[in-house]
Order: structure tokens, then sequence, then C-alpha cells
């Protein structure tokens, strides 16, 4: 993260869906016109993928036993140890 910008720290809550609305718009407004942003958003997407990933793995898992591996997408089969109860910890 770059600290030339004060807003690039909601680069992430951004790329999440975190934000509300109004502040949604608000920094896809700011980032049209902020080149560091731009840049923080470019380096945050991967991660922000991968989260946006699990986090649909474990939603789609529901109550299902971590060895249940049909709902298990590669991203969660690779950490299954970050499925609550999954018992390989």
């Amino acid at each position: 993260m770059t600290d030339a910008c004060p807003h690039a720290v909601s680069a992430g809550s951004f790329l999440l869906g975190m934000l509300t609305a109004e502040e949604t718009d608000e920094f896809w407004q700011h980032s049209t016109r902020c080149s560091h942003c731009r840049e923080e958003l470019v380096e945050l997407m991967p991660g922000a993928l991968y989260l946006r990933q699990l986090r649909a793995d474990i939603y789609a898992a529901g109550q299902r036993s971590c060895t249940d591996r049909p709902f298990l997408s590669t991203v969660v089969a690779r950490e299954p140890r970050w499925i609550a109860g999954c018992g390989t910890c």
C-alpha cells in the first residue's frame, strides 16, 4: 500500500463490497481521478478475489462436514483448516 493518498485505505473494503452505497460511490469517483488508489486496487485485486471465492465456498458449505469434497472449490480444498470444526487444525 502506498501512503500517497489517504483514501487508499478504503480500496480493500471497496473490493470486498464492505462499504456503504454512498462510500462505494465516493471511492469509485475518487479512484477515477487518483492513480495511487487505482494502483492499490490493482495490487489488492488477487487477494480480494481469493477472499470472495473463499466466502462463497464457506456459505455454500452450509452445515456440511469439511470432508464432503463436492462443495469445496480448489481454494478451500487447499486450506481446509479455515473451515470451523474441520478437525485438521
